[in-house]
């Protein structure tokens, strides 16, 4: 019980007092490069996933129907990662504190920055995707509880 009281109380520390929390991390370049790749080798794993799940009698059933929506989606999150991985190369941090203030201004001059900024907000897709690949696999637990009740899984 204690290691779990301990894992809590470590939980609720670190859930108050925060530091900074970056949608981007930053990498150095080579693990960039690297990191990109998993995002573009993840991209296409997803993909062949998604049409050879389309192809099998499982996409008639409405559980495979939310993993595949799910999978789209974070192929949409992944592409968009990608773009603010690059994107945090090009853009120069656009917070400034003006001489008197307290609180920093953001100043956005160009399309990138725009850009960049929009697509920190990842998790709008990433938590969506979690959420259907969830409501899928439960939605295949409540079909298969109810086929055992019923007894139809015997063979």
């Amino acid at each position: 019980m204690a290691p779990l009281l301990c894992t809590v109380f470590l939980l609720l520390l670190g859930g108050l007092l925060p530091d900074n929390a970056l949608a981007f991390q930053p990498h150095a370049y080579s693990g960039l490069y690297i990191h990109q790749l998993a995002h573009f080798f993840l991209i296409v794993s997803l993909f062949f996933f998604a049409v050879k799940a389309r192809q099998t009698r499982l996409a008639s059933l409405k559980g495979w129907q939310y993993i595949i929506a799910g999978t789209w989606l974070l192929m949409l999150w992944s592409g968009a990662t990608m773009v603010g991985h690059v994107l945090d190369l090009e853009i120069e941090d656009a917070l400034f504190l003006p001489p008197g203030e307290d609180i920093p201004l953001l100043r956005l001059t160009s399309w990138q920055e725009v850009l960049y900024y929009l697509l920190k907000l990842d998790h709008l897709i990433a938590v969506p995707a979690m959420f259907l690949f969830y409501r899928g696999l439960k939605q295949l637990r409540e079909e298969k509880a109810m086929l055992s009740s019923s007894g139809q899984d015997r063979p």
